[in-house]
């Protein structure tokens, strides 16, 4: 993963600073990525938006296993409140049944 955050980060002209500020996190946990120290960064999906890759290829190095529409469908999840997701939820569990 440090790998493909480092050339990724290069290929768009980024520091390690300027990523860090832009995900909300700092040079020091970039760092730590990058030098294979942090295997599971919490701020993954921001530090893949910013980096216009998916998050799951920036971790695993593959492409991703979700369509566009499931990935935009689970983003959408994402921006719900609680009550929101387990509305959610309860509707799918139901049409499951």
């Amino acid at each position: 993963m440090g790998d493909r955050l480092r050339s990724q980060r290069l290929k768009m002209g980024l520091t390690q600073e300027q990523l860090g500020i832009e995900t909300g996190t700092n040079q020091a946990v970039i760092q730590k990525i990058e030098n294979g120290k942090s295997l599971r960064p919490r701020k993954i999906n921001e530090i893949a938006s910013i980096l216009q890759v998916d998050p799951g290829w920036l971790m695993f190095g593959e492409a991703p296993f979700l369509s566009e529409e499931s990935i935009s469908i689970a983003k959408a999840y994402d921006g719900l409140t609680e009550t929101g997701k387990q509305k959610v939820k309860d509707v799918m569990g139901a049409m499951m049944e």
